[in-house]
């Protein structure tokens, strides 16, 4: 990829058995006596460097190579998000996307809607079989892509292009519906990867609890990963600033909003 289209996240749904990692101060507590029928909840406060820190890892870095980003890729244009539903149930897909990008607009305060003119979009999710990937892959992807590699250890995988202002312009999510269907995967593969085409294409284990984390069990949007959306599209944040810049801005808008300490609760499934 070039600098001026960075963004394919070929591992960020993963075809695996979600694991608990903890990088952070938790307290683990089992309630009345450890029932066999009690959960286990982890509670985290993370701290307002912390916060810093895994903004920066999310937006700024890279989990397949060294490279970090110095300049924040951002959308300026409103985003119009097209479904090419080629397979899978149309009402089931549709409802699906909606509620996530209502969350997203209600979360961001960004113009994202989706389009039933595909000349209009500027991000495209598209929903295949397997076996037709090398179809998705001719019509998005240019022939250097192997798409049958990366879907070897992946569910669903997203992509931006940003030009040479920084300015992302293009995006495209691929989800093969009846490998994801058979694994109750859809909502999730949904959930992370619209959410990472918005500018925050990083995977992280050190990010926890989040979404953006390959071993996390969470398959919404965690209240962290909520805030790290929220300040990507602080309006302080501008497509091309330095990434020493941005991340002073988010320590400052954190300040602003009275977080010291940001208390998380994940309650993993048994």
């Amino acid at each position: 990829m070039t600098r001026a289209s960075r963004g394919l996240r070929p591992g960020t749904v993963r075809d695996s058995l979600p694991g608990i990692l903890i990088g952070l101060a938790a307290a683990c507590l089992l309630g009345n006596g450890g029932d066999a029928h009690d959960r286990l909840n982890l509670e985290i406060k993370l701290t307002r460097e912390q916060l810093v820190h895994n903004f920066d890892t999310i937006v700024f870095h890279n989990e397949f190579d060294s490279h970090v980003d110095q300049k924040l890729r951002k959308w300026v244009a409103p985003v119009r998000i097209y479904l090419d539903i080629r397979t899978g149930d149309p009402k089931l897909i549709r409802e699906t996307v909606a509620s996530h990008v209502a969350h997203l607009v209600d979360i961001s305060g960004y113009d994202i809607e989706l389009t039933d003119d595909p000349g209009a979009a500027n991000t495209n999710v598209v929903f295949e079989r397997e076996n037709m990937l090398d179809t998705v892959k001719a019509d998005y992807f240019p022939p250097s892509f192997d798409i049958r590699t990366v879907m070897q250890t992946n569910l669903c995988i997203g992509q931006y292009q940003s030009n040479a202002h920084f300015e992302i312009i293009k995006a495209v999510v691929v989800i093969p519906i009846d490998r994801v269907m058979a694994r109750g995967r859809l909502k999730a593969c949904v959930i992370e990867e619209l959410t990472q085409v918005l500018g925050l294409p990083n995977d992280s284990d050190d990010v926890f609890p989040s979404v953006f984390n390959d071993h996390s069990p969470d398959i919404e949007l965690t209240a962290q990963d909520i805030l790290l959306v929220q300040l990507l599209f602080d309006s302080r944040l501008t497509a091309g600033m330095s990434r020493y810049r941005a991340l002073e801005l988010v320590q400052a808008i954190l300040m602003e909003k009275g977080i010291d300490e940001f208390p998380v609760i994940s309650t993993p499934e048994n």
